[in-house]
């Protein structure tokens, strides 16, 4: 009996045990798949801000090695321009053409001289003779030789009245352009007018003046002729430069017969020149043409000039929709030639509060992105995006950029670009 009671209890003690087992294996089974369970499949790292990526932590030693210096953004009324391209003409009034007054023999002003094309000359220098052929050969002239010198003299008579007639119709354009000149500058001085006004007045004033004495010139030149009515003889005429400048183009020499009305030569004045300007007709209404353009060379290397606008004959190209503006340029020294194409820096209307900052303080990468560096703490400095309008000769002018009173790296800025991205050393 006793047996079997130990055995009951053995078996009891046995199944008690193996539970318990059972429970211990569970909880422990449990606690790690709840351990294993706080584990995700994938690790996502937490991004860092824009900030903290174009940051950049430099120690004091390294920023006072690469001599870093700051400027702080300023705002300022930036007048605005425009670059475009134009090219030198010569302007009217400055090119005058001299032909013959009678039919003769043309001769050297001096021995062994020869008409250049690009000679300097200076008014009133001699420049060739006409030997006028309205003498027969014989004594007795025939009745072609009569018919000849009838037709010299009805020439030399009909050349003098135009002459008189082009002098009193550039005196009358003088007289005119003086009226307006004064009107102008008495409208003016009542401020009843403007500046541009008295400008074009005079300019038109200076053109006609120079009409009138390229008529006058030939005037005088044809008065030195004089006829014998018996004989047919007429004095060697000399013929002078009208006025200083260059030889543009030569079309007789000594030696040969010319007849009355044949161009000998052809005179420019270089002094002062025009530049035309073709603007998209879209966008002259922003140039400001009341102001001085600046005028230079194509490659941008090399210093500009100072052009004023300039009245001038209305001109445009249809095909380039394009309209043409003309400014005046002096060109003394020479450095300009006609037909030359230059770059011309347009006055823009009205000008603008902008952000500025120097132009040495602007970085681009390989995408064509502006970067500024800002100074955002101790030896911190952060990489910040700009767009940039335009630029001068020493500022960058911003349409998006920092706050105004932000410190921009300049020295040492490319220098900081090339740290943040392991160029530098």
């Amino acid at each position: 009996m006793n047996s079997i009671r130990w055995s009951a209890s053995t078996r009891f003690m046995q199944s008690a045990g193996f539970l318990l087992a059972a429970f211990i294996g569970l909880g422990c089974d449990q606690g790690k798949d709840s351990k294993h369970g706080a584990e995700k499949p994938a690790k996502v790292e937490v991004h860092p801000s824009e900030t903290d990526i174009y940051r950049i932590v430099l120690t004091a030693k390294a920023e006072e090695r690469l001599q870093i210096s700051t400027v702080a953004v300023e705002r300022q009324s930036i007048p605005r321009h425009r670059t475009v391209g134009g090219d030198i003409v010569i302007p009217d009034g400055s090119r005058i053409a001299v032909t013959a007054p009678l039919t003769g023999m043309l001769s050297a002003a001096k021995k062994d001289s020869m008409l250049v094309a690009g000679q300097q000359v200076a008014i009133n220098q001699p420049l060739l003779t006409l030997s006028p052929m309205l003498r027969p050969e014989q004594e007795v002239p025939t009745a072609a030789e009569r018919v000849q010198m009838a037709n010299a003299r009805a020439s030399l008579v009909s050349q003098q009245i135009q002459a008189i007639g082009d002098e009193e119709q550039a005196q009358a354009r003088v007289d005119g352009a003086q009226i307006a000149f004064d009107r102008a500058r008495q409208l003016l001085a009542d401020r009843a007018g403007s500046q541009r006004l008295v400008d074009e007045a005079e300019a038109a004033l200076n053109v006609a003046r120079r009409g009138l004495e390229a008529a006058q010139a030939r005037r005088k030149l044809l008065d030195k002729l004089t006829l014998e009515a018996e004989t047919g003889e007429a004095p060697t005429i000399t013929i002078t430069a009208p006025h200083a400048g260059l030889l543009q183009t030569v079309s007789a020499q000594p030696g040969q017969v010319v007849s009355a009305g044949l161009p000998l030569f052809e005179i420019v004045d270089l002094d002062q020149m025009w530049v035309r300007v073709p603007v998209y007709a879209g966008l002259v209404q922003d140039i400001d043409q009341t102001k001085a353009a600046d005028v230079g060379p194509v490659s941008g290397r090399g210093d500009t000039v100072t052009a004023n606008p300039v009245p001038a004959p209305p001109t445009a190209t249809a095909l380039a929709a394009s309209i043409d503006l003309y400014y005046t340029v002096d060109n003394s020294d020479g450095r300009f030639r006609p037909g030359e194409r230059v770059a011309v820096n347009l006055p823009l209307q009205g000008e603008k509060d902008s952000l500025v900052i120097p132009r040495a303080a602007v970085l681009r990468d390989i995408h064509g992105t502006a970067w500024v560096y800002v100074k955002s703490g101790d030896h911190e400095f952060r990489r910040e995006r700009v767009s940039v309008s335009f630029s001068t000769e020493d500022l960058a002018v911003l349409s998006l950029g920092p706050e105004v009173g932000t410190p921009v790296v300049v020295d040492g800025a490319a220098e900081l670009f090339g740290t943040e991205f392991g160029a530098g050393k």
